[in-house]
């Protein structure tokens, strides 16, 4: 191919995957091969109403990995992780954001990364800092109950963190069997005896407070009350540090909400 060439064309398809990391890497894959820049990538079950052809791309592994590779060693390991992260994230259209940066990463290099102020990087870098962002907010918001001898909790983060707070919570609460239910993507971290894993659920009924949990929920909100200072009540800067769409799972907010 002769230099400064593109490695695809844009082309008056969209390819639809099933949704998974190796089904967005077989994307890549085809869209290399086939020379071919599509005007969109939809996971199977948020495709959009278009008058363009939709082309099914089928999820291989082997091609998966050769794409992941691929990355690693043409690119930069950093690329490989901005990728990673970008999928999990919130950002709208993410899958083509992300085909145009690894199709330039291709020919430009480990050097794309640095790139900051290019329009194919700067918005999978603001992806990636509002998905560790959220990250890092959760590993102080989340609020477990007792259910039976089992810790449970509930979220409705906007990216899917699961994965992020996975070995965090579980290094934690070692000695402990738990559940992290995830409402807004449907999908649950389970840790027991001494295992995690992550799946996907139609739904989570939290159990019954009991009246040990109660008390017990009483208490952590009379000792949040106890120790605000009331003198130094701010709430923009409350709602700056814990924003207020986190409220509704935290027992001593439930009042404000």
């Amino acid at each position: 191919m002769p230099v400064g060439q593109p490695l695809a064309q844009p082309r008056d398809v969209v390819y639809i995957y099933d949704g998974s990391i190796p089904g967005f890497y077989s994307c890549v894959y085809k869209s290399v091969h086939a020379r071919e820049l599509p005007l969109a990538i939809f996971p199977r079950d948020r495709v959009q109403p278009t008058l363009w052809p939709q082309k099914p791309v089928d999820t291989d592994d082997a091609s998966a990995c050769r794409v992941r590779s691929a990355i690693f060693k043409k690119i930069s390991p950093r690329a490989l992780e901005l990728s990673q992260n970008v999928l999990f994230s919130c950002m709208r259209q993410k899958e083509i954001h992300l085909l145009r940066f690894l199709l330039k990463g291709f020919s430009e290099g480990k050097k794309i990364t640095n790139m900051l102020g290019d329009p194919d990087v700067a918005p999978l870098l603001r992806a990636e800092s509002h998905l560790l962002r959220e990250r890092h907010l959760l590993l102080g918001f989340v609020r477990f109950s007792d259910a039976g001898g089992a810790l449970t909790a509930t979220i409705t983060p906007k990216n899917f963190i699961l994965p992020y707070i996975a070995g965090h919570f579980a290094s934690r609460f070692s000695g402990e069997d738990f559940l992290i239910y995830d409402k807004t993507h449907n999908a649950a971290l389970i840790y027991q005896n001494g295992k995690k894993q992550i799946i996907k659920t139609d739904g989570f009924t939290p159990p019954d407070v009991s009246k040990k949990e109660a008390y017990y929920r009483s208490l952590w909100k009379q000792f949040y009350d106890t120790v605000a200072i009331a003198a130094r009540d701010n709430p923009k800067c409350r709602m700056s540090h814990m924003p207020k769409r986190y409220w509704e799972n935290m027992v001593e907010m439930q009042d404000q909400i």
